[in-house]
């Protein structure tokens, strides 16, 4: 077996790997994560190596995590999940992804649920999450953690030639 860095709500975390590479680009490298995250496109191997590079440099200096989220502590990811500092010291934001063959089986929902309760054990007291309107899985998530949509004013976000109107919504830990 495998080591992970925690297992809650039946699924397993860790750091990712580069001998995750392949199934990163498998996971990440679709229309859909294209539409709704930052992620680049395409999301190639090589560019899966430069992410892990980034995510071990992201932890180091400024305590972002980023997760890999498996069914089985030897089995592949199926997805991710992120948390990074917010603008409150007692607040931290997240974002997820799910591999579009492991969606509507709540994984992401409970890997939501999971880093929620380790962002409570670092002492955080609210959970925020920016979901872009539209994009309905993923409200569905955070509405499912129980995140409820704030009145934050409207953000717009123009990446990857589409123009995003983000929401926020919180949730307190």
């Amino acid at each position: 077996m495998r080591a992970t860095a925690f297992c809650s709500n039946g699924l397993y975390f860790r750091e990712w790997r580069l001998d995750d590479v392949e199934v990163m680009a498998a996971l990440f490298d679709t229309d859909q994560m294209n539409r709704w995250t930052p992620l680049a496109t395409p999301f190639t191997v090589e560019v899966a190596r430069e992410y892990i590079a980034r995510a071990r440099e992201a932890q180091l200096t400024v305590g972002i995590r980023q997760l890999a989220v498996l069914l089985d502590p030897d089995a592949a990811p199926v997805g991710e999940v992120l948390l990074f500092p917010a603008d409150a010291a007692d607040e931290v934001e997240l974002a997820y992804a799910v591999g579009a063959q492991h969606q509507r089986k709540r994984i992401a929902t409970r890997a939501v649920l999971a880093a929620l309760d380790l962002a409570r054990s670092q002492g955080a007291r609210r959970a925020l999450l920016t979901i872009a309107e539209g994009n309905e899985g993923s409200a569905g998530v955070a509405r499912g953690a129980g995140f409820t949509m704030t009145d934050a004013p409207v953000r717009e976000r123009r990446r990857k030639g589409f123009v995003l109107q983000m929401r926020t919504w919180a949730r307190d830990l």
